[in-house]
C-alpha cells in the first residue's frame, strides 16, 4: 500500500516539476479526477463509494458528480504545509489509537443546494435574529468553545458563510440540513464510517469556493510547490 501511495506522489512532484501542465490541470488531474485512495486502496471496495456518494445525493437532491471526497482519504497523502505528504493514517499507524485517525472529508459542491439550506436557515432564524441562543450546538459547547477565542459561534458560521461555505458542525442547535425519507441512509452510513473514522461534511456553492478557502488543496501553494522553501 505504500508503494503505491509513494508512486503516487511521485508523479505529482513530477507533475509540479515539469510545469507541463498549468495549477488548474494538476489540481483536476490529482485531485478531482479519479478515485479515492480510501475506498479503492484502503478498503478495496469501490463499490462501496459509489454507494456513500448515492446516499449523501439523494439526502441533499444534488447531482452525484457534485460530491468529493478530499484531503488525504482522496489522494492518500496530505497537501496541507504542516503534513506535506503525510500518508493517510500515518499517526494511527504510529500509536493505534483509534483517535488519531484520519478524517475521511466530503464535499458537496452545488450552487443550488447551498442556497436552498442558506434560505432554510434565514427562516429557521427568523432572520438571524436568534443569536442568543446560537452560542452552541450538538458539536461546539462547554470548553470546545474556546478554540473560538470568545467569538460567538454564529459569527463564527457567518465567517465561512460569507466565502461561500455552509460548516454542517456550525449550525444553530437543532437545525436540519433537510427533511426527506433519505436521513435514516445518510445516518447509517455515517454510523459506518464513524466505527473507524470521522466522517467530516461541507458544502460549497461553487468551486472556486472550495479551491480559496484555507482548505486542503488551495491553488496557490500548487504554484510554488516546485520551490524550494
Amino acid at each position: 500500500m505504500t508503494n503505491q501511495i509513494d508512486e503516487k506522489i511521485t508523479l505529482f512532484k513530477e507533475d509540479i516539476k515539469s510545469q507541463k501542465l498549468s495549477p488548474e490541470e494538476v489540481f483536476q488531474k490529482h485531485i478531482i479526477d479519479g478515485n479515492s485512495f480510501f475506498y479503492e486502496v484502503y478498503q478495496n471496495d469501490l463499490d462501496s463509494e459509489y454507494k456513500a456518494k448515492k446516499t449523501i445525493t439523494d439526502f441533499l437532491i444534488t447531482d452525484i458528480n457534485n460530491i468529493r471526497i478530499i484531503g488525504s482519504a482522496k489522494l492518500g497523502y496530505s497537501l496541507k504545509p504542516n503534513n506535506l505528504f503525510k500518508l493517510f493514517d500515518a499517526k494511527y499507524e504510529e500509536t493505534n489509537q483509534n483517535k488519531d485517525k484520519s478524517d475521511i472529508d466530503i464535499a458537496i459542491i452545488d450552487d443550488i443546494v447551498f442556497e436552498r439550506i442558506s434560505k432554510k436557515l434565514f427562516e429557521y432564524t427568523n432572520s438571524y435574529s436568534m443569536s442568543e441562543r446560537w452560542s452552541e450546538n450538538e458539536y461546539y459547547n462547554g470548553n470546545k468553545l474556546d478554540r473560538f477565542e470568545g467569538i460567538p459561534l454564529c459569527f463564527k458560521y457567518f465567517e465561512y458563510y460569507t466565502k461561500g461555505w455552509f460548516r454542517p458542525d456550525m449550525k444553530p442547535q437543532g437545525f436540519e440540513i433537510c427533511d426527506n425519507s433519505n436521513y435514516e441512509e445518510l445516518k447509517k452510513l455515517d454510523e459506518n464510517i464513524q466505527e473507524k473514522y470521522l466522517l467530516n461534511f461541507s458544502l460549497f456553492q461553487s468551486l472556486p469556493d472550495y479551491w480559496g478557502i484555507d482548505q486542503e488543496f488551495p491553488i496557490m501553494p500548487i504554484t510554488h510547490l516546485d520551490q524550494n522553501p
